[in-house]
């Protein structure tokens, strides 16, 4: 139950941060690693307190990882392309 609570409070913050902090790519990646991380753990403790299988763990695991290596890639091209990882260059539609 402990773990539950825990996983919880986290999303929460993670949530709160990936909200607040807005200026740079690699705040909002790491933001967002977070609450995935936190969603593991929401999902683990769910499926040993009710006495599931492991498959939502497994699955949320799979996006996380390809979440990473997508974010990371498209970091590294806008740092080559624009020089900064600021959002507001990220949104901006001139190339």
């Amino acid at each position: 139950m402990l773990l539950f609570k825990v996983s919880l409070i986290g999303v929460l913050f993670a949530s709160i941060s990936f909200c607040s902090y807005q200026t740079h790519t690699l705040n909002l990646l790491i933001s967002l690693e977070a609450v995935m991380l936190c969603l593991l753990l929401f999902s683990f403790s769910i499926s040993s307190m009710f006495g599931m299988s492991s498959h939502l763990f497994l699955v949320l695991l799979t996006f996380a990882a390809c979440e990473a290596a997508l974010g990371l890639s498209l970091l590294v091209s806008m740092l080559r392309l624009r020089g900064n990882d600021l959002v507001t260059a990220l949104s901006s539609l001139s190339f």
